[in-house]
């Protein structure tokens, strides 16, 4: 019940989730799946990442726009002692430099967590939101990734409930 009312999320996430959504391998190069992302937030599917995969196929993790802006604020950090300083965006550029020999997995989240196909929707809501997660893999029993949740389908059938 919230507010008096019936969380009614008694879905499955089948039900629920996203069906098109963009896979990328563990070892593929940051600069394949930056453009994997960018290609993914102009056009369908929308989602706010990629589902990462190892070399057989199954679900490893996640890579979202959040690891990405995580990254960049750590070798923001790692470049800069002080905001303001003059040559701070060269020192950047230079930190960042070396992100183009790294790996989707190590920028990685979500490293093996996901949820069933049969799982209620209602388990989804609460690892995105207790865990702060913009993108959840729904697998089958073989771990193969079969669609997304996102935080913005938690937002939106949960404040439909609430602004009823």
């Amino acid at each position: 019940m919230y507010g008096g009312m019936p969380m009614e999320l008694q879905k499955t996430n089948e039900d629920v989730m996203a069906t098109n959504f963009s896979t990328i391998r563990a070892d593929a190069s940051l600069k394949e799946a930056y453009d994997a992302i960018k290609m993914n937030l102009e056009g369908p599917p929308h989602l706010p990442g990629l589902i990462v995969l190892d070399n057989k196929g199954r679900y490893a993790g996640v890579l979202t726009v959040d690891d990405f802006m995580h990254e960049l604020r750590k070798l923001y950090r790692d470049a800069c002692d002080k905001p303001g300083e003059k040559e701070w965006l060269a020192e950047f550029f230079n930190e960042c430099g070396l992100v183009r020999i790294r790996k989707v997995s190590e920028l990685m989240s979500a490293k093996r967590l996901s949820i069933g196909t049969s799982d209620r929707f209602e388990k989804s809501c609460e690892l995105i939101l207790y865990k702060k997660m913009q993108l959840l893999a729904v697998v089958d029993e073989n771990a193969k990734p079969v669609g997304a949740i996102t935080g913005k389908k938690v937002l939106t059938e949960i404040a439909s409930r609430i602004f009823k």
